[in-house]
Parts: C-alpha cells; structure tokens; sequence
C-alpha cells in the first residue's frame, strides 16, 4: 500500500491527471488514456525461473470515441511497430479486443526503484498509447536539450565488455550497437541504442531495440511469436523493464522497442546502460518463448 501511496503522489504531479487509490490498485485518468496499476507477485522465466518478484502492472485504455479493434497480425504489424511505450496486447492471446496497452516493472530486481523503476511506471501511465493515434509532442526543449546530453554521455560511458553482459560492436556520438551475452547465448541478437533528435515516436528521445535472429517467414507465425512475447513480458519477470513491445521488422525479424521522451533524461541518466545490461536476461526469455513454440 506505501508503494501505491508513493506512485500517487508521483502521479498526482502531472497535469490533468486524476487519481484514485484503493486497496487493491491505483487509478489514473487522463484526457485520453485510463490506467490500472496493481502491485502482484510475477513468475522469473529463463534464468530467473523459479523465483517470484513484486512487480508494478500498468495497464490502460483508451478514452472517448477511440476504438482500434487488434488482432495478432495488426498488433504485430501496424500497432506494435508504432508504440513508444507499453505494448498492445491481449489477456486472451489470439483474440481480438479492443486495445490495451501493458507494461510491466519489478521492483529493484531490474532496475532500481527509487532512481529508475518509479519513473517508468510513470512513463507508462503518460505516455502509453498516445503515440498511436496523435502527433507527438517534444516536450519543453530545455529539459530535451538537457536530457539528451545526458543520455550522450551514459552512452560513451558503457565500457566496450561487460562479463556476462554485453560487448560493444559499434560506437558513435549518439548511439551504440551490442552483442547480448551470458549463458546460454543468444547467437545472433542485437542491441541497438540511439538518442535522436527526430525520433518518429517521441520526437527527441532515446530509442532502445533488442533484435532477434529470424526464426519464421511466416507472417501469421511471427506475429503468434510477438504476441507470446509481449504477453510472457507483462505476466512474468524476464529480467528486464517491460515499458515497449515486441514488433515485426520489415526484415522480418522480431524486435523488442521503447522510446523514451529526452524530457526524462535527467531523472533517469542511467537508463541507457541499464537497459543493456537487462538486454541478454529478455533475449534468453525470448528463445525460451521460441523453444516452446517448436
């Protein structure tokens, strides 16, 4: 409940935001999203099997007249490719409903709370959905300019290896490319991080994405596969913050993808680093997911 109580007043502080507390969960009205938080304990998956985790449920919906009926395919295809936070998914995997948007944070297993973790449940409950179906807004340009250096320099200040961790393939000013490692590997993944001036889902921000090998040329498969994904990342722990969603590239591959507005760079300047070092946990979840599947 004390949990709760602090992600109100967090949440409280934004504008034309209304919130409601109860017993069992946190909710959070806005102009065009409605969002459930609950607090509950999730099942570890991959390496983390066998260990349950309190964890942070965000879910929300849309507000008004808005309707955007999903199936796998144009979750996987249309929607998906298009969120900077949070993932249009389905309780009921292979249905078709409304949309939903989920997202999912452990507490402190993951990322930190008090630094990371608190923030990104409000990234959710804010920015969820809203890049579907409107303009983006950059946000005041001061905090931009500011969040964006300091997501600069936690990005040239990765070291090139980390044990069971990542290695470095390619550097530039404002991005990286890496190799998830760990046991048991996942041949062929690729993490790329950039922040972009000119971000297509956020405007200025930071763009994280987690490629996959090729596993399907099927279309109607590969969006089954994301579907799984994105559903084993809201009900379970994967190692990782899950504030994006698994999508199809136009190469065919699936990718896991969050953009992050610059305004929140300096409440989170580890954040580029920390999404790196959860990259090879989600990896190996994922071809769990893809083992089961075979």
């Amino acid at each position: 409940m004390a949990l709760l109580e602090e992600l109100a007043e967090l949440l409280e502080r934004e504008p034309d935001t209304r919130v409601a507390i109860n017993d069992r969960m946190l909710q959070v009205r806005r102009e065009q999203t409605s969002s459930d938080i609950r607090l509950r304990r999730v099942h570890g998956v991959g390496v983390d099997a066998g260990v349950r985790y309190p964890a942070v449920d965000v879910s929300t919906t849309l507000n008004g007249n808005i309707t955007a009926p999903s199936n796998p395919r144009m979750r996987a295809y249309r929607l998906n490719p298009q969120c900077a936070i949070g993932a249009v998914q389905s309780r009921a995997p292979g249905g078709v409903e409304a949309v939903v948007l989920g997202s999912r944070i452990c507490i402190d297993s993951e990322v930190p709370w008090s630094a990371t973790g608190r923030h990104l449940v409000r990234l959710a409950v804010t920015d969820a959905g809203g890049h579907l179906f409107v303009d983006c807004v950059a946000g005041e340009r001061t905090l931009a300019r500011a969040g964006m250096g300091v997501w600069r320099n936690s990005i040239q200040g990765i070291r090139p290896t980390e044990t069971d961790g990542w290695r470095v393939l390619r550097r530039t000013a404002d991005s990286l490319w890496a190799q998830p490692l760990g046991w048991p590997g996942v041949r062929g993944a690729r993490i790329g991080i950039a922040v972009q001036g000119n971000n297509a889902r956020v405007g200025r921000g930071l763009e994280y994405r987690l490629e996959m090998p090729a596993t399907d040329t099927d279309a109607e498969a590969l969006a089954a596969y994301c579907d799984a994904l994105n559903q084993q990342e809201w009900e379970t722990a994967t190692g990782a913050p899950h504030i994006g969603a698994w999508s199809v590239t136009e190469a065919g591959q699936c990718c896991y993808r969050a953009s992050v507005p610059a305004r929140l760079g300096r409440r989170m300047p580890d954040l580029p680093r920390q999404l790196l070092a959860t990259s090879g946990a989600r990896a190996n979840a994922a071809m769990a997911v893809q083992a089961m599947r075979d």
